[in-house]
């Protein structure tokens, strides 16, 4: 007897949908998971994958395998609901990721010279001095 594709993904569809407690459940009771992620083996598992040449191979068949419709249509049914929900969820992750970014910008903006008609002296004198410092600002915010 074929197995009955239609069924399959029915089951796979409802049945994903139930454990969804489940999956929050045993994943916020999980302690470790920032050290599992940042282990050795787990960066050498990472690694491994995405240098796979096999891996490689495979997302970009699967890649081709889309169209720009299915691509947009997935963004109209999933994006307009999830996305505002995920900003809403992260939003003291980004303030806290920038705020190092903003202060080293308003530590930098009263030393640079006035703004002038010539075009070289401002990018010379007041952006490369901007995009400087916040290089380096990013440069100290990783551990060495």
């Amino acid at each position: 007897m074929p197995i009955d594709t239609t069924a399959a993904k029915d089951d796979w569809q409802s049945g994903a949908k139930a454990k969804v407690e489940k999956l929050v459940r045993e994943y916020t009771r999980r302690t470790d998971k920032i050290a599992r992620a940042t282990s050795d083996d787990a960066q050498k598992a990472y690694v491994a994958g995405v240098t796979d040449p096999a891996s490689q191979k495979l997302r970009l068949v699967r890649l081709k395998e889309l169209s720009e419709g299915e691509l947009n249509a997935a963004m109209e049914s999933k994006g307009r609901a999830a996305f505002p929900a995920g900003v809403d969820a992260s939003v003291e992750k980004y303030s806290r990721h920038v705020d190092p970014y903003f202060k080293e910008i308003d530590a930098i903006l009263p030393r640079l010279k006035p703004r002038t008609r010539d075009a070289r002296a401002n990018v010379t004198e007041r952006v490369i001095p901007l995009a400087v410092g916040l290089q380096n600002r990013k440069k100290a915010l990783v551990p060495k």
